[in-house]
């Protein structure tokens, strides 16, 4: 990662945003998830840690052709010429990204703006509301980024999220989907319906007060009394929001702690913590795992819990 793509240059690491490496196995060939969908807020980590990374690794490891597709058809042309071509670059896999066919003279390589070859394998951006794009492409791998942003349907060829799973008929038994969106209107979501068909995963972490795991929710009922209510707590005073009095009352013990300790209790059991992802439904098959983490979960250096308060105070 480097200075003018990161505020936190070096060596990319899943222990700063450890509620990613969970997601990013799923690409793993013995992992049974074939559609993975992902409700989350907004710049906490998952364009670099899941879908760069996957792309990277992908065309790196696990050879397959790509469909990478956005909201907005201008955003993916500015994802591939900024944050793949700089992933390819800082990994060193550009001697990769070549054409995998002899073509005239007066051709480009397969390395544009919206797409690349690689050995035995090709990454195609896109729109994901362009279906005269879909339908011309077979892929094992796709990355459906802001699907929210996406057409829901059209007249001419119907549902979208259809549209895009039939390009991967072909690899039935080896597909990886990834809708990945920050949700919303519910009753226009492209995101949430997908999400509802997985196992809706929530990440937990270890109560600082009692040790027992919870979820960050922003208002949740007491597991004692749920008629009282835990989640995030603020006092203003003199009608101005009171930084120093943000926090986070637990459902289950009651006791109150803030966000400075956030890298600690972020911590992936195994990897020097105790937090852990935990399905809350049952899926419809195996195939279909979905995820869901809020804004209260990003990491150190990222906006914090006051800076949430004080936006939900504002609206």
């Amino acid at each position: 990662m480097t200075p003018d793509v990161s505020p936190r240059p070096g060596k990319f690491s899943y222990d700063y945003t450890p509620y990613l490496r969970k997601v990013i196995d799923c690409l793993a060939t013995t992992n049974p998830a074939r559609i993975i969908a992902i409700e989350k807020a907004a710049q906490i980590g998952f364009s670099t840690g899941v879908i760069e990374g996957g792309i990277g690794w992908i065309i790196s490891e696990c050879p397959g052709n790509i469909l990478f597709l956005t909201g907005h058809s201008d955003l993916s042309e500015e994802a591939i010429t900024g944050k793949i071509d700089n992933m390819i670059d800082n990994t060193g896999i550009r001697h990769l990204i070549r054409a995998s066919a002899q073509r005239a003279r007066s051709t480009r390589s397969g390395d544009t703006n919206k797409a690349k070859e690689f050995p035995n394998g090709s990454l195609v951006a896109g729109s994901a509301s362009n279906h005269k794009l879909l339908r011309q492409r077979s892929c094992r791998f796709g990355f459906v980024d802001d699907f929210e942003a996406a057409k829901n349907k059209s007249g001419e060829s119907g549902s979208t999220r259809k549209m895009i799973e039939k390009r991967f008929a072909a690899y039935a038994t080896t597909k990886k989907i990834f809708y990945i969106s920050t949700p919303e209107l519910l009753e226009t979501s492209n995101i949430h319906p997908v999400y509802l068909l997985g196992d809706q995963q929530k990440y937990h972490i270890p109560c600082p007060c009692c040790n027992e795991l919870i979820r960050l929710e922003w208002k949740i009922p007491m597991e004692h009394d749920n008629e009282l209510m835990a989640g995030m707590n603020w006092t203003i005073v003199d009608g101005k929001l009171d930084p120093t009095s943000v926090g986070y009352v637990c459902y289950k013990c009651g006791g109150f702690f803030d966000d400075s300790n956030k890298t600690e209790f972020l911590k992936e059991k195994g990897h020097g913590g105790k937090a852990e992802w935990i399905a809350t439904a049952t899926p419809i098959s195996e195939e279909y795992v979905s995820f869901h983490v809020s804004a209260l979960y990003a990491p150190v250096g990222m906006d914090g819990w006051a800076h949430h308060v004080a936006d939900y105070i504002e609206a």
